[in-house]
């Protein structure tokens, strides 16, 4: 069983880090890819159960900044940035984009927020401590083999959550309307 986790960047011209995780071994086989078309082959080929996308996957229903998730997690302490921000705007359109993809080719695709589940499992964030990341992701039981960069360390996580996710132990931060941020449990 195939989970996949993307940590999307907001233009093509920027990688993407991407991480298989493989339930039964929970070996993770990491990389970068640039183009969407990359991600849905990926998907296409791999048939994961989850797809995880560190990106906003839906906008704010009255137009403003933030939608109930990013408050809700804002309120939790972690570091959401707006949606009105030009770059966030970018990568906002683009995870849309991609999820509507991936679930036109019979994906489960959920929104994540790698920096989150760090916080929410104790472990520390690959843009502060990528070797305190890396050993946090083996005490969890992931064999990371090739992971080298802070974006497969979140793809990684992002993996890690979609798995989670399918076991049902995870929580979600927001609502129907306007989507939903998934976080491991601790």
């Amino acid at each position: 069983m195939l989970f996949l986790g993307i940590d999307l960047a907001a233009t093509e011209r920027r990688p993407s880090g991407y991480c298989v995780l493989s339930a039964c071994s929970m070996s993770c086989d990491a990389g970068l890819l640039r183009f969407d078309e990359e991600v849905i082959n990926l998907a296409l080929s791999l048939k994961p159960k989850v797809v995880a996308v560190d990106s906003p996957l839906s906008m704010p229903k009255g137009g403003g900044a933030f939608r109930f998730c990013d408050l809700e997690a804002r309120r939790r302490g972690f570091k959401v940035l707006p949606l009105s921000l030009p770059g966030m705007l970018r990568l906002a359109r683009r995870g849309i984009k991609l999820g509507e993809a991936l679930r036109d080719v019979g994906c489960d695709v959920i929104e994540v927020f790698p920096t989150g589940a760090f916080v929410a499992l104790g472990i520390a964030s690959p843009k502060k401590d990528f070797e305190g990341s890396l050993k946090g992701l083996l005490r969890l039981g992931l064999r990371l083999g090739n992971v080298r960069s802070i974006h497969e360390l979140d793809a990684a996580m992002s993996a890690y959550v979609a798995y989670k996710y399918f076991k049902g132990e995870v929580e979600l931060i927001g609502d129907k309307c306007e989507g939903f941020i998934v976080l491991p449990k601790a």
